[in-house]
């Protein structure tokens, strides 16, 4: 089952359940917090916006996130925005889906069928 599959029976996660570090196996890491807003590490910008150049990073990058509808398909996902000016010149936007692993964390991942292993977002730490 892909991470598009699991994600579909999943209920919609909490903000509670989304806010704090989470990290991949290379160390990129995103960092959700209350009210919409976060930061995400230059790696994980290059792993999950395709349209972004490494040129464009920063070593750490703000913006805002919420549970949205995916646009090409109608289930939910995390959507991240950047205004312009926040990570590269021109504003941009990429999706996590949300699932449980086997062991029934939630993880998130790329917006792709078959995310692989180094895509794969774990909660490393929740916040208050």
């Amino acid at each position: 089952m892909s991470a598009c599959e699991k994600e579909e029976t999943l209920p919609v996660p909490t903000e509670g359940q989304i806010v704090g570090s989470w990290s991949n196996p290379g160390g990129d890491w995103i960092t959700f917090e209350k009210g919409g807003t976060g930061t995400i590490s230059a790696g994980a910008q290059l792993q999950l916006s395709s349209l972004m150049e490494k040129s464009d990073t920063k070593p750490e990058c703000p913006f805002s996130w919420g549970v949205d509808t995916v646009p090409a398909g109608g289930s939910k996902w995390i959507s991240v925005t950047f205004a312009a000016g926040q990570c590269g010149s021109a504003p941009g936007e990429f999706g996590l889906y949300y699932y449980e692993a086997d062991s029934g964390a939630l993880r998130l991942s790329p917006a792709v069928e078959f995310p692989k292993p180094d895509e794969i977002y774990a909660r490393s730490k929740a916040t208050a």
